[in-house]
């Protein structure tokens, strides 16, 4: 009697379908995010990346698959088999909606979407008001959305079969539960990626390819799937406590010798402005003509950079020195109530007046919660603002020369000592502008140049008014950006070179004025405040006083920790270092010196460094040992 083998081929068939189309996915998000994979064409990420693939499947598609393989005769009813479509088109639309919002969202975020981004639209009311214009301009998303939905129907009613019902035996019904067994077992160990001993990880992608690719070999509804299963940061145990402190220790005590004791501090953060951006540090080449004659009358960090790559991670660096080392942003993970020791609460146990202005929505990013955590008395954001009617920019908030001319206005009732940060919007996606200063700067290539000149001119206006106040020359005020943007040079589009942003410290007395060539970071901002300012304190910081000459570079991006320090920089996986460069010497990334047996000593100590930095960050976030105060 012959055994029916129709109904398995088909679900194989079917299963292949939804790696075809993760892989065609995979091909879209390389085309249209090219910039960001300069190696030539990576073979070995779309090989590779079907291990990935089958673990995303396994999960979405196991209702599906479930349902196909029961060894009941029912399977082959009409009806049934339409209930099957249904699970199949739901996965795969699933898979498809997850996979194609990284089309456009990772030329903002710089690593697969993962299970905060939902955290994040759900705490922030301007996703709603913003979607129509990400509709708008990430159109060719949905249009692959619709051809590719197209595509698996096409391809789903080739893979079915339609057999006559075959007569029962004992020998179909036993090939039957084998195969259920069997696609059971397959599936079972499709959850975990394979037999090896850990489950695969969003860190095993590093393993197979150049840290450069690694996105390549993720797709998202594998990196939403791992996040979401587990949000709790790992405790990490590469060294003895004893040898850790020995190796790094984030304790700092900033001193009292300080110059500038008693000046006010204005943060002023430049929402994505790139170093590209500005001519200052490019021979002139710019879009900022106002700060690059600032910049000459300033204290210039030449190779700085910030820690993290979008606008949510910045004030956890900026403020507090805690650098993004994992995938959900400070903000909105498990350890956001932390005690922390950050800027504005240190200096308002020293008489600081602190406030905070944003003319985006009140609670966008978190900022709102954040700040009062990080010791800031007032916080601003649209709602605040008088006149919102009138200077509504349609999308974020208030638009930047408005908004400052308002922030200027507010300083002026200050009581001194005062710290206050006003962080801007308008060169921010969509980019609009005015409509008064339309054609009024340069249009550049870019879309963010246009908007990058207003922001500048906003920057003129605002202290061409807040000169005229009497506090003005008893004021620092440190510029800073929270991340960058797109890139047109390569050398500003490597891992990174994506972090090269513009710090700087304007004081109107000028008694401090110079260029600093050595490495600055945002997680630096603090403790260099407050050592200029003289403020006698203890703190936990990731980053590092004016006086301390080692500096060094700190981040995580596409699932890859980095150092870099001493001209070198170092990629870790997690597990292994997977990367060593000479950036001195090598912009781009081009040559990787890690099989480099010259390169061992430089790596082994770097390699030391990072694993202890990432061990006191995890294990004191898990602990609630950011502050001082918290440690016996």
């Amino acid at each position: 009697m012959n055994i029916d083998f129709s109904h398995f081929i088909s679900l194989i068939k079917k299963l292949a379908i939804s790696f075809l189309i993760f892989s065609l996915c995979r091909l879209a998000f390389y085309i249209f995010n090219l910039s960001f994979f300069n190696d030539g064409f990576p073979f070995d990420a779309f090989y590779y990346g079907l291990r990935f693939d089958w673990v995303a499947i396994s999960y979405l598609f196991a209702p599906f698959i479930l349902l196909s393989i029961l060894p009941f005769e029912f399977r082959k009813n009409s009806r049934y088999k339409t209930i099957l479509k249904v699970f199949f088109h739901l996965a795969n639309s699933a898979g498809l909606v997850f996979n194609l919002i990284d089309l456009g969202y990772y030329q903002f975020a710089l690593k697969r979407t993962t299970a905060d981004f939902f955290r994040f639209i759900s705490s922030n009311d301007d996703t709603f008001k913003l979607l129509p214009q990400y509709l708008t301009d990430f159109w060719y998303a949905f249009l692959l959305l619709i051809i590719f939905i197209g595509l698996t129907e096409f391809l789903y009613r080739k893979s079915e079969t339609y057999s006559k019902p075959k007569i029962k035996s004992i020998k179909n019904t036993g090939t039957q539960i084998l195969f259920f067994i069997l696609i059971s077992a397959l599936t079972a160990i499709g959850f975990r990626g394979g037999l090896q001993l850990k489950p695969l990880d969003i860190i095993n992608a590093a393993n197979n390819t150049s840290p450069q690719n690694v996105p390549l070999v993720l797709n998202t509804p594998f990196c939403i799937i791992k996040t979401v299963l587990n949000d709790q940061l790992p405790e990490t145990e590469f060294f003895s406590p004893s040898d850790l402190t020995k190796i790094y220790s984030p304790i700092l005590k900033i001193n009292s010798e300080g110059q500038f004791k008693g000046k006010n501090v204005v943060l002023i953060i430049l929402e994505s402005f790139a170093k590209e951006h500005v001519g200052f540090f490019n021979n002139g080449n710019g879009y900022t003509p106002f700060l690059d004659s600032l910049l000459e009358e300033s204290y210039a960090f030449t190779n700085a950079y910030s820690n993290g790559s979008k606008s949510i991670e910045a004030l956890p660096a900026i403020l507090a020195g805690i650098p993004p080392l994992m995938n959900t942003p400070y903000v909105i993970s498990n350890y956001a109530n932390n005690k922390i020791d950050a800027l504005p609460a240190i200096l308002k146990r020293n008489g600081y007046n602190t406030s905070f202005y944003h003319g985006g929505s009140n609670g966008t990013m978190g900022f709102n919660g954040f700040t009062k955590i990080a010791g800031i008395d007032d916080y601003f954001g649209m709602d605040e603002y008088p006149y919102k009617e009138k200077d509504y920019d349609g999308n974020w908030g208030i638009y930047d020369e408005p908004y400052l001319q308002y922030f200027s206005h507010q300083l002026r009732a200050k009581k001194e000592p005062f710290f206050s940060a006003i962080f801007t919007l308008s060169s921010h996606h969509p980019y609009s502008i005015p409509k008064k200063h339309e054609n009024e700067f340069p249009k550049g290539v870019l879309d963010a140049h246009e908007t990058i000149g207003y922001t500048d001119y906003a920057l003129r206006e605002f202290f061409n008014t807040t000169k005229k106040n009497n506090w003005f020359k008893n004021t620092l005020f440190v510029f800073t950006a929270d991340h960058s943007s797109f890139s047109l040079n390569p050398i500003y589009g490597t891992l990174i070179g994506r972090f090269a942003i513009p710090i700087f410290i304007y004081d109107p007395s000028s008694t401090l004025k110079g260029i600093d060539t050595n490495y600055f970071q945002h997680c630096d901002i603090t403790p260099t405040v407050l050592s200029l300012l003289g403020i006698d304190t203890k703190l936990v910081s990731f980053g590092l006083p004016p006086d301390k000459t080692s500096r060094y570079i700190v981040g995580f991006s596409r699932n890859t920790y980095y150092l870099m320090e001493n001209d070198y920089l170092l990629l870790f996986d997690g597990e292994n270092s997977t990367g060593l460069y000479d950036y001195s010497k090598d912009k781009m990334l081009a040559d990787n010196l890690i099989n480099n047996e010259q390169a061992n000593i430089i790596k082994d100590k770097l390699e030391q460094k990072l694993k202890a930095i990432i061990q006191q960050h995890n294990n004191r976030l898990i602990e609630n040992k950011l502050s001082i105060s918290n440690i016996k």
